[in-house]
């Protein structure tokens, strides 16, 4: 019996779906399903009013087009060899993890800090570094600040990174507090400081007070990257930081109205946004896949439910031919939609 389900290829998943079957109009019970379908629209329209949605609580929809688009740029990444400004090589670079946190206490909205300084960021990024792939989420932290997490696929001296976002903040005197700050207190104090924040040797206190010491304070440590070399990477980063649930109480009612008012909490590129996947196929033409897939449980997590069935599964680890069948579909995909591949 010939196989009429659906096969889909995506970056980290192939979906197999049943097709879909059209009744014939006398089978319909015609005033019945209307009346249903415009009770059940209604409904759902008043539900949808009265439910306030908090944008720090990201739903199951919204983590999908995350994933998607976090694995998308991902698998569209090659493996490259970057040089960094001291001359350390970095192999098999793919992304960068990038946070952007306030030195100093925040006394300005976090919608004006998103409008003025976020948006500012990543302007400067497409423009001094082409970055045109990127996907950021912002987030609160435990002394109230706001700050953001960005995934982008462009190697950037993490230095430049800091220079460039601690001007930024500084339009809103944010470095300027954190010096004022720091140059009324002696090394004592600065240790207990950073001691509060996490654990650290009084030999580490010593060298960053005196780097400190050196640029005044105007160049605080606002900014950390960390570089994705394999899926393993990118699932820790996804998981601690990007797609980690939220208790819909966590911030506590004081902080309720501060997020409703914040907007879109996360946001990707229009080059992502705009990335569809057309890569489909018939099922009883791609049996032997199917019948790899199944072959290989250790390496691939199988899900069946009645209307799909969905094979997870990390590129690399699959076989070579696997690979490149993959690869070659992926990639024909993003050119279709004039996907700007990284270099």
């Amino acid at each position: 019996m010939q196989d009429l389900r659906l096969l889909q290829l995506y970056p980290s998943r192939i979906t197999l779906t049943n097709p879909r079957t059209k009744k014939q109009f006398h089978e319909m019970k015609f005033n019945s399903q209307c009346r249903s379908f415009f009770y059940d629209r209604e409904k759902a329209a008043i539900k949808n009013f009265a439910t306030v949605k908090n944008p720090f609580i990201i739903s199951k929809a919204s983590k999908k087009k995350i994933m998607d688009s976090i694995n998308s740029m991902y698998c569209l990444s090659q493996p490259r060899k970057v040089e960094m400004k001291t001359g350390k090589i970095i192999f098999n670079y793919r992304l960068s993890f990038v946070t952007l946190t306030l030195p100093s206490k925040q006394i300005h909205s976090d919608t004006q800090i998103k409008k003025d300084c976020l948006n500012q960021f990543l302007i400067e990024l497409r423009k001094n570094y082409g970055v045109d792939n990127y996907v950021w989420k912002a987030e609160l932290q435990k002394n109230e600040n706001i700050h953001f997490h960005i995934i982008l696929d462009k190697y950037i001296d993490f230095q430049a990174l800091r220079r460039r976002w601690n001007r930024i903040i500084n339009k809103l005197g944010y470095v300027t507090a954190y010096s004022e700050k720091f140059q009324k207190i002696n090394l004592s104090q600065y240790h207990a400081t950073r001691n509060r924040m996490a654990p650290c040797s009084f030999e580490k206190s010593k060298t960053a007070y005196a780097a400190g010491e050196r640029s005044k304070w105007l160049n605080p440590n606002s900014v950390d990257v960390k570089s994705v070399y394999s899926k393993k990477d990118l699932a820790v980063y996804l998981s601690k930081y990007i797609t980690k649930p939220v208790s819909k109480n966590a911030a506590g009612a004081e902080n309720l109205e501060r997020e409703l008012a914040f907007g879109r909490a996360w946001y990707r590129s229009y080059s992502l946004s705009s990335l569809k996947y057309q890569n489909k196929f018939l099922a009883s033409e791609m049996q032997h896949l199917i019948k790899y897939l199944l072959s290989v449980p250790d390496k691939v997590l199988c899900i069946t439910q009645q209307f799909f069935t969905a094979f997870y599964f990390s590129p690399e680890t699959l076989s070579l031919a696997f690979q490149e069948f993959h690869k070659k579909y992926i990639l024909a995909n993003a050119l279709m939609y004039r996907y700007p591949i990284p270099t």
